[in-house]
């Protein structure tokens, strides 16, 4: 980890933001936030001003972190004025890009009413897993309404759903009937019927053969603007 690395990440844990605190308070994303703390991510001059001005810090420490100049050789007979210290802007090549695909995963997140595409999530691959998941077998989508807000899932909500098609008992499940993609908690029952759910003990839930379900994931957790 770098001295600017290190000095971020201190910096937020001294004032009590999280990543996702720090990166709202930026404007940055929190998997951005995530690499730059771990050295991963190599940042701009003015991005890590950013950085730094929300947390409190002095800028200068940006100087810190610029390449010390190699010394010049003394002249024989005469002396050159020092040159001014250039600002050094490091961008990431295609390798480095291509080294955090390994450890960073971007995903879509999907509205639900709309089917599109209406925000993008990245993560940190942690032991080859994310969320306890396969990569692969994760996915994101934005809940479109309040139908399940006695499960305290509400309109934009941001919902990890894990991809299988197996049905736990009273777990709740994003899958769609003829076309249409909704989120209830499941339950099945004799005879090849499922019960669809909107909140707990809800005597109104309506019941469909299973056949007519197609499952596409199991909700693992829900996030929430506040």
């Amino acid at each position: 980890m770098n001295r600017l690395a290190l000095k971020i990440k201190e910096a937020r844990m001294a004032v009590g933001l999280s990543e996702k605190d720090l990166a709202k308070k930026c404007g940055l994303s929190v998997g951005y936030i995530i690499q730059v703390e771990s050295g991963k991510k190599i940042v701009n001059e003015s991005v890590a001003e950013k950085i730094l001005k929300s947390l409190g810090v002095k800028e200068a420490f940006v100087d810190e972190e610029r390449p010390a100049e190699e010394p010049q050789e003394k002249p024989s007979k005469k002396v050159e004025a020092p040159k001014p210290k250039e600002t050094v802007i490091v961008e990431p090549s295609q390798s480095w890009a291509d080294a955090l695909s390994g450890v960073i995963k971007k995903y879509p997140v999907v509205d639900l009413h709309s089917n599109k595409t209406v925000d993008y999530k990245e993560l940190p691959i942690i032991s080859k897993k994310i969320e306890g998941h396969h990569p692969d077998k994760i996915m994101f989508v934005k809940a479109s309404n309040n139908d399940m807000a006695a499960f305290r899932i509400e309109k934009d909500d941001v919902l990890t759903v894990f991809m299988t098609k197996e049905i736990q008992n009273d777990g709740l499940y994003l899958f769609e009937i003829e076309g249409k993609k909704m989120i209830r908690q499941l339950r099945k029952e004799a005879n090849n019927i499922v019960k669809l759910s909107k909140a707990p003990n809800d005597s109104s839930a309506a019941v469909i053969d299973i056949k007519k379900v197609k499952v596409l994931g199991r909700i693992i957790k829900n996030e929430f603007s506040i």
